[in-house]
């Protein structure tokens, strides 16, 4: 118990710590994830000044499913939503809606008959599934990003090999508000070709940030398509040199020009460096990420770009030149004409990773991506959020999916007590009805699926039953209960002994 209170009142001064600020700014560090794996790919301010995390998960065995969080300001779980089934579904891109719900994009192997196909989900404001659609042909398809249009549609961008000439090709869907479509288009030529950005234009033509093996220097270049709203193309551009240059993020500008990031061999590069360039409105050349920025000996790779209200980039991705080994997430802020502002490195011992970043109305910035070595899982989904000057809080806690505001899970049939112990914890069976279904499965497994306690109870003679892990690991649990008519799973956290 006392061991219980040390961890209680650590996580009250972590909480505390939360508000260390610059101006009030709050900082703090968050990973999350109830399953072996965890993936954090997106992230969206919420009106509450909380956020909306689109992640990933999956056990050591098993399926991969859509995981979407919803915190408060500072980073507690306020609800989450798993969508899947029994087949995988994976998630590339998040956006808002303007009925206020959600778009998510990626791929799923539902369609047993086929290979991948893209998928798109529309959600409402609390990210519960509308509708789901998914496009496509008999081999892989695949979901990069998407976006809303300015008139009424949704538009989304990744690669297809059903479709266009051989190997993987650009693939374009645009969709009705119904998920209906509208029309495909297929770009690219007799090499791999794949789309990872989409952004809509000022004028409401679509730019496309793209990787071309068929078009350039040859050994992957960028490329960047500019279409009309019908999937016409108005041009297309070629950038990088003779080495490896990959386009992973796009972004209009303020100015009507556009940023793109990637990484690059090029430009007397001796491994991958972070590559940024800036065009003007006419797509003239106006600066990129100078060499001398370089973060140290090592890869460095940008995967996003966003805009702030200064018209600054905020470039999120990972560096292998600094930290304490393996992958260490990094963050760079700047303006115009390399106007540096602000950066930051942090990580573990293993791969850490940022995959998106945004300013936030306190005007520092969130970071969301995946890390190996912080966190309950073999990988978790983290969260960073930092200050205006990219400084941030060293203290990292892993929130769990357990309501740790209340002392008992309950539903119709069951209740569970106490969500939080030393690994003891009761079901107490409520529902009358249920007391004469003498056949209860009761299955524990942790947090990669692997089965820990294994009990047929009959409870008809006892509306009990005691549950004792006290000899298993420190982590998040699963109780799931069954009986004939019923089937329930709640989670629970197991701490001391």
């Amino acid at each position: 118990m006392k061991k219980l209170l040390s961890i209680a009142f650590a996580l009250l001064w972590i909480s505390l710590q939360s508000f260390v600020a610059d101006g009030q700014v709050i900082k703090f560090n968050k990973t999350y994830g109830d399953m072996a794996y965890n993936y954090g790919q997106r992230i969206i301010q919420a009106q509450d000044k909380g956020y909306y995390i689109l992640g990933n998960e999956s056990g050591d065995i098993g399926n991969t499913n859509i995981h979407v969080i919803k915190t408060d300001s500072l980073g507690i779980i306020r609800f989450e939503k798993v969508i899947g089934d029994a087949s995988l579904y994976w998630a590339n891109d998040f956006k808002r809606t303007s009925d206020r719900g959600f778009l998510i994009t990626g791929f799923t192997n539902k369609n047993l008959d086929k290979g991948y196909d893209v998928l798109l989900i529309k959600t409402d404001s609390n990210a519960n599934v509308e509708w789901e659609r998914t496009y496509g042909g008999n081999d892989w398809d695949i979901g990069n990003a998407v976006v809303e249009t300015k008139d009424d549609a949704y538009l989304l961008v990744g690669k297809t090999y059903s479709y266009g000439a051989a190997n993987e090709n650009i693939y374009v869907i645009k969709t009705n508000f119904s998920g209906d479509t509208i029309w495909t288009k297929t770009f690219g030529g007799d090499s791999t070709d794949y789309a990872n950005a989409v952004d809509v234009m000022m004028d409401s033509t679509y730019l496309i940030g793209a990787t071309t093996n068929s078009f350039g220097h040859g050994n992957f270049d960028g490329y960047v398509l500019n279409l009309n709203t019908n999937g016409d193309t108005i041009w297309t551009q070629t950038f990088g040199e003779d080495k490896e240059d990959i386009i992973n993020s796009i972004k209009q500008t303020p100015d009507s020009g556009f940023v793109f990031v990637g990484s690059t061999m090029s430009y007397n590069a001796i491994q991958h460096e972070n590559w940024l360039m800036r065009y003007d409105k006419n797509r003239n050349y106006m600066w990129k990420f100078p060499e001398s920025w370089d973060i140290g000996a090592g890869d460095d790779v940008a995967y996003s770009v966003t805009v702030d209200d200064s018209s600054r980039f905020i470039v999120t991705g990972f560096t292998t030149g600094a930290g304490n080994g393996g992958k260490e997430l990094s963050v760079l802020v700047m303006g115009d004409i390399h106007s540096f502002k602000c950066s930051m490195t942090n990580g573990s011992a293993k791969d850490d990773e940022g995959n998106y970043a945004v300013q936030t109305t306190d005007q520092g910035y969130v970071v969301i991506g995946s890390s190996e070595g912080m966190g309950l899982g073999l990988s978790n989904i983290y969260m960073l959020k930092i200050a205006h000057n990219c400084s941030y809080s060293p203290s990292t806690q892993h929130v769990t999916a357990v309501n740790e505001a209340v002392s008992t899970e309950k539903n119709d049939v069951f209740t569970v007590s106490p969500t939080i112990s030393n690994g003891h914890y009761t079901i107490t069976f409520t529902d009358k009805n249920s007391l004469q279904d003498r056949d209860v499965a009761v299955n524990i497994s942790d947090i990669y699926g692997r089965l820990v306690l294994s009990s047929n109870i009959h409870h008809a003679d006892n509306a009990s039953y005691f549950i004792n892990i006290s000899d298993k690991a420190d982590g998040i649990y699963f109780i799931n209960v069954s009986g004939k008519t019923y089937m329930h799973s709640f989670k629970v956290l197991k701490c001391g002994n």
